[in-house]
C-alpha cells in the first residue's frame, strides 16, 4: 500500500470513528441529563448510557489497535503497554456493549408482552431493578473475562530486532497468554461470552417480540381506538430486530476476519475496525430514533429548535420506549 492509499485509509478511518463517538457521546449526554433532572434511575436509560459508553471506547479502542498495527508496534520485540491497554478496552467495552443490548430485549419483551401466573407477573413488576442488577453483574464480569488479557506477550523471537528502517517489513507473530491459562477452555468461555448466550437471550426474547406484535396487530383490526399502542409496540419489536441484526452483522463481520486469517489472509485488521464503527454508529442511530427524549433534544440541538421540557413520571406511567 503506498502513501496516498495509507492516508485516504486513515481519513475515512478517523471520520468513521468520530461519527461513532460523537453520536454515541451525544446520546450519553443527553440521558445522562435527564436522569439528572428527574433524580430517578430508569432502567431504560442506563442501558442506553451503558451501551452509548460502550461503543464510544470500543471505538476508540480499535482505532488504538490499528494504529498499532499501521504503528509497526506488533513487530517489537515485546507487547507495548498501549497495544495492550487498546485490546483490554476493546475486549470489556465490546463484551458490555454486546450483553448491554441483550438486557434491553430481554426488558421489552417482558414489559411489552403480556404473561400469565402468578411467578412471571412478579417477574414483570420487579423486572426493573433485575435487569439494574444485571447490567451491575455483566459490568463486573465483563472486567473479570478480560484479566487474561493483562498476561499477554509476543513468543520469544531469539534475540531479533525488528528492523527499523522505514521499508522494512516483519511478521506480526501471535500474541500469548501466560502459562496459567488454558487456552482452549479460555477460548471456548470467550466464544460463549461473546456469541453463543448473548444470542440465546436475544433471539427468543425478539421472535416473543415479534409473535406479541402479530397478535396485537390483529387485535387492533377489530379495535381501531388502539393505533398509538400499537405504534409504540411496533417501534419497540423494530428497535430490538434491528439491533439483534446489527449484532448478527457484526458477528459475522468478526468471523470472516478469523476465517480469512486461517486461509488466505487477504483482509487485515481494518475489516474489523470497519464492522465496530458500523456496529457504533447503527446502534447509536437507532437507540436515537427509538427514544423519544434522545430524539426531541438532538433534533432541537441540530436544528436550532427548542425542545418541550422533560415530563417527569414514575416508572411504572412510562411507555415501553421512555
Amino acid at each position: 500500500m503506498d502513501f496516498g492509499e495509507r492516508i485516504a485509509e486513515v481519513c475515512i478511518m478517523a471520520a468513521l470513528v468520530a461519527i461513532g463517538v460523537l453520536w454515541n457521546a451525544s446520546n450519553l449526554v443527553v440521558i445522562v441529563q435527564h436522569l439528572w433532572k428527574t433524580s430517578g434511575y430508569q432502567t431504560v436509560g442506563l442501558i442506553i448510557s451503558s451501551i452509548s459508553v460502550s461503543n464510544v471506547f470500543l471505538e476508540l479502542s480499535m482505532l488504538g489497535v490499528v494504529v498499532s498495527v499501521w504503528a509497526g508496534m506488533f513487530c517489537l520485540t515485546e507487547l507495548h503497554p498501549f497495544l495492550k491497554a487498546a485490546i483490554i478496552v476493546w475486549t470489556q467495552s465490546n463484551c458490555m456493549s454486546n450483553w448491554s443490548i441483550a438486557w434491553l430485549s430481554v426488558y421489552y419483551c417482558v414489559k411489552v408482552t403480556s404473561v400469565s401466573g402468578a411467578l412471571l407477573g412478579k417477574l414483570k413488576r420487579n423486572i426493573s431493578p433485575l435487569i439494574n442488577a444485571a447490567l451491575l453483574m455483566t459490568t463486573l464480569c465483563s472486567f473479570a473475562v478480560c484479566i487474561p488479557f493483562f498476561g499477554l506477550h509476543f513468543p520469544p523471537r531469539n534475540g531479533i530486532v525488528a528492523n527499523e528502517t522505514r521499508n522494512a517489513t516483519c511478521t506480526i507473530d501471535k500474541l500469548i497468554f501466560p502459562a496459567w491459562v488454558n487456552v482452549r477452555i479460555y477460548g471456548y468461555v470467550l466464544v460463549l461470552i461473546f456469541c453463543i448466550v448473548p444470542l440465546l437471550v436475544m433471539l427468543p426474547t425478539s421472535l416473543r417480540l415479534v409473535a406479541h406484535l402479530c397478535r396485537h396487530t390483529l387485535a387492533m383490526n377489530k379495535n381501531k381506538n388502539q393505533f398509538q399502542g400499537t405504534d409504540s409496540y411496533l417501534l419497540v419489536c423494530k428497535l430490538t430486530l434491528s439491533l439483534v441484526g446489527v449484532y448478527l452483522i457484526t458477528l459475522a463481520i468478526v468471523c470472516l476476519f478469523f476465517i480469512d486469517q486461517a486461509a488466505t489472509k487477504i483482509f487485515g485488521f481494518d475489516i474489523i475496525a470497519l464492522g465496530c464503527s458500523f456496529y457504533s454508529i447503527v446502534t447509536g442511530i437507532l437507540l436515537t430514533v427509538s427514544n423519544k427524549y434522545l430524539k426531541e433534544k438532538l433534533w432541537a440541538v441540530f436544528c436550532w429548535r427548542k425542545s418541550p421540557g422533560p415530563v417527569i413520571t414514575s416508572q411504572s406511567e412510562q411507555s415501553p420506549l421512555s
